[in-house]
């Protein structure tokens, strides 16, 4: 949902964190019968396993010398690219620490010509292995970086998944908000631009109303409908001073989350949690009254769509809206 989805599982990310599962349990469980075999896993996958596992070495029998990520947090493909390019793929798949480190067979490991590069880096390889100890009595341990015990959950590999997405502002205002499913639905319809206003009806060559049906002054879109239009503004100033809130009314916003977002950090702390149930409701009576003039022929009327208003907030509070209560209740505090 942060990502601006519906909470529905994406399939093929959900697979390839899954798919890691075996990996994390080749790795860590020796006792299962397929360990030793090779596993098939799509490229992000393996790519995201080898960022997310770090190995503590103890006797080196399990950590990969040349591929897993044990010597100070990184692979030695990090600390020396040149170096290990000239490794063979065979060797990179099997050599252990253990048998790297024993009679530092690793150099042998090392093929074809050696540029300066190559050179330097493997003089560097040589110091930091200097500090390398083994311990015979201590097994070697790995580490999942995605979670604070350390150890693989398929949650913490999916999320990984989609570190860098662009987030989806709205979405604690949308989802977090006391408001019944369907209004939830319908707001986030009204961000991403989905609803069939007038507008939308046009591009795709439908039958549509000529002009916004509140204000016949423009074009019928999700942003004039809810807020921008002189008929809905004075619904919003309306239900705004009937709750004794000083709140500024946004007409320049490009969006209907912008202009939420404007409204709530124009709002005291304390009322916010309500007043997102309330913007909800209101922008949710908007579009059954746009709908009515629409589909039935009724001629817009501000007392009757404020009277919808009181009506349906009095349901939600019963329903278990309390910061909605608690905010309904300042229209019976007169104004200091």
């Amino acid at each position: 949902m942060e990502y601006g989805g519906l909470g529905i599982h994406n399939i093929e990310s959900f697979g390839w964190a899954l798919r890691i599962r075996w990996l994390w349990a080749q790795k860590t469980d020796h006792s299962r019968p397929w360990a030793g075999l090779h596993i098939q896993v799509p490229q992000k996958a393996q790519a995201l396993f080898n960022m997310a596992v770090v190995s503590v070495v103890g006797n080196g029998e399990t950590i990969l010398f040349w591929k897993d990520r044990w010597l100070e947090g990184k692979t030695l493909a990090e600390i020396a690219p040149n170096l290990f390019q000239t490794i063979p793929k065979k060797v990179v798949k099997s050599r252990t620490v253990a048998q790297a480190l024993s009679n530092r067979h690793w150099v042998s490991d090392i093929r074809g010509g050696l540029s300066v590069e190559v050179l330097m880096e493997y003089l560097l390889l040589w110091d930091q292995l200097d500090g390398v100890h083994l311990n015979q009595d201590t097994p070697d341990q790995h580490r999942w970086k995605l979670t604070q015990s350390g150890i693989y959950t398929s949650k913490s590999a999916y999320e990984a998944l989609f570190v860098g997405s662009i987030k989806f502002i709205p979405w604690k205002r949308i989802w977090k908000s006391w408001a019944p499913l369907r209004c939830k639905f319908f707001v986030w319809l009204a961000i991403k631009q989905r609803l069939w206003t007038a507008d939308r009806l046009a591009r795709r060559g439908r039958q549509h109303p000529p002009a916004c049906l509140f204000c016949d002054q423009a074009q019928e879109t999700a942003p004039h409908l809810l807020f921008s239009c002189v008929f809905t503004r004075q619904i919003w100033i309306l239900v705004f001073s009937h709750l004794n809130l000083v709140v500024d009314v946004p007409v320049n916003s490009s969006t209907f989350s912008a202009w939420w977002g404007k409204v709530i950090r124009a709002a005291p702390n304390q009322w916010r949690k309500g007043l997102n149930s309330l913007i909800i409701l209101v922008a949710w009576e908007i579009w059954k009254h746009r709908n009515s003039c629409v589909f039935e022929g009724v001629l817009p009327n501000s007392q009757v769509l404020l009277q919808a208003i009181t009506n349906e907030s009095t349901l939600w509070c019963l329903a278990g809206a309390s910061k909605l209560k608690e905010l309904l209740a300042r229209s019976l505090v007169a104004p200091s």
